[in-house]
């Protein structure tokens, strides 16, 4: 997500992070070589999970709205491009590259959503704990079992996967999209430097204090959003969305953020599906998750912004996710205004 009031565009830079300044930080996931320059994406200030609002009283139930997956997967006709051959196995190609005249595709027909279901995934990581050390061992433990589940499917979609650079930290400090923490966030993606800030105790500060010991489901849910958010960075989608309405109106540009926050809600569903078994997430653990994201909707938060839509549709495209494991049913792209309110 991206904290509230940030704007929304940012282009990719070359080489690695350079931290100037006392900081306490992982860097993991990096890979060799120079970084590949993109041509466009949505963010120049981070894509940020905000803080939680105070959960719906324990009597309520939390019901989130089922959106039905397609009749029929249909991927379009993508002509003789690279993205066509990606799709069909020839060549692995670098989505993030297109033109402007591509952008409809990448969102609405990207080859990532023909992958089909995400399997279970193999996944061991150790308890978390209030403990930064403890935390510090649970998120890098689940983001390689991240990494392996999506370069999977990237490497069905012929497609090009670098993992995202990891910036788990103990003191605040500055990065290519900002300070952090940024204001309100729990956690943001900086498509910039492909980075994922998150920490490691500000984020139990900001998702309700919730013990992680006795559900770190919710860190779960928050740190695989994120990487929904270089999951989209990578396919394209990210830079793709921002193209279509930099220079629109401020309604059309959050029409657009919502679809683009609740396909990274819907990603995030699909790998706590594909992880549940061997990381536990129980059917009481999921519950107390939608509870909390239906209070960050935009209707529920009380800031007036609608930017990430309301909490039916935040908590529901998360539910999406994990009814159904597929990423093609996380096409927001694809589906009426109504849908992503």
């Amino acid at each position: 997500m991206r904290p509230r009031g940030s704007n929304p565009l940012a282009l990719g830079v070359l080489g690695v992070l350079a931290m100037t300044f006392a900081v306490v930080v992982v860097v993991a996931g990096l890979v060799g070589g120079e970084e590949t320059q993109a041509p466009a994406g949505p963010e120049t200030g981070p894509v940020a999970t905000r803080s939680a609002e105070p959960a719906p009283d324990g009597k309520t139930e939390i019901t989130p709205p089922t959106f039905e997956p397609p009749q029929k997967l249909n991927l379009g006709w993508l002509g003789d491009s690279k993205v066509a051959l990606a799709a069909q196995g020839s060549m692995a190609v670098d989505l993030r590259y297109m033109q402007r005249t591509d952008t409809a595709a990448r969102l609405k027909r990207n080859p990532l959503y023909g992958t089909g279901q995400m399997s279970s995934t193999a996944c061991r990581a150790p308890r978390p704990s209030v403990q930064p050390r403890d935390m510090l061992g649970y998120l890098n433990a689940v983001t390689g079992c991240l990494d392996r589940a999506w370069a999977g499917k990237f490497s069905q979609a012929g497609a090009v996967f670098l993992p995202p650079r990891r910036v788990y930290w103990s003191r605040p400090g500055r990065g290519p999209c900002g300070t952090y923490p940024a204001s309100g966030a729990a956690a943001y993606y900086c498509p910039s430097n492909r980075g994922m800030y998150i920490g490691l105790t500000h984020l139990i500060q900001q998702t309700d204090r919730v013990d992680p010991a006795e559900n770190h489901v919710p860190y779960l849910s928050v740190l695989a959003h994120e990487y929904g958010h270089h999951v989209q960075s990578m396919a394209g989608i990210g830079g793709a969305w921002w193209w279509e309405v930099s220079s629109k109106s401020k309604a059309a540009q959050d029409a657009h953020s919502r679809r683009s926050e609740l396909q990274a809600q819907c990603l995030a569903g699909v790998f706590a599906r594909a992880v549940r078994a061997p990381l536990g997430v129980t059917a009481a653990r999921w519950e107390a998750v939608l509870r909390m994201e239906y209070s960050r909707g935009d209707d529920q938060n009380g800031l007036g912004l609608r930017d990430h839509g309301n909490g039916d549709h935040y908590a529901g495209w998360l539910q999406q996710g994990w009814k159904y494991a597929r990423i093609g049913y996380c096409n927001t792209w694809a589906v009426a205004a109504s849908q992503v309110s």
